[in-house]
């Protein structure tokens, strides 16, 4: 049985049949990001590298912000950033993907 799924699956992408591999993701759009000043410099200057989805599930103050900035830069080979755009971006970001509020409520694994 696993020979012929696994024949099956290999066969399916030659014979035009729709492929198991993942899609292609949407391409994204400035709108996905929060309105507000700087939205679309820290969209294209993000999205040269990476989608906007690690910068939307992330929660950094802005000293954390700054600080991934050189790192990217050191340890990723980013292209420094102008001062003031840098200064533009960590705002927006810091603004827009600080720090979340603790969950309110009981936490079950503290008592």
């Amino acid at each position: 049985m696993r020979a012929v799924l696994l024949a099956l699956a290999l066969a399916l992408p030659l014979a035009g049949g729709v492929a198991l591999a993942q899609t292609a993701p949407e391409p994204e759009e400035p709108s996905i990001l929060p309105a507000g000043d700087g939205q679309e410099e820290t969209f294209y200057a993000c999205t040269a590298c990476h989608s906007t989805s690690i910068i939307r599930r992330s929660a950094f103050n802005r000293e954390q912000w700054d600080g991934l900035m050189d790192w990217m830069v050191e340890k990723q080979g980013m292209n420094p950033l102008e001062p003031a755009a840098r200064r533009q971006i960590v705002d927006y970001l810091a603004q827009h993907f600080g720090p979340r509020p603790a969950a309110r409520g009981r936490n079950p694994f503290r008592e």
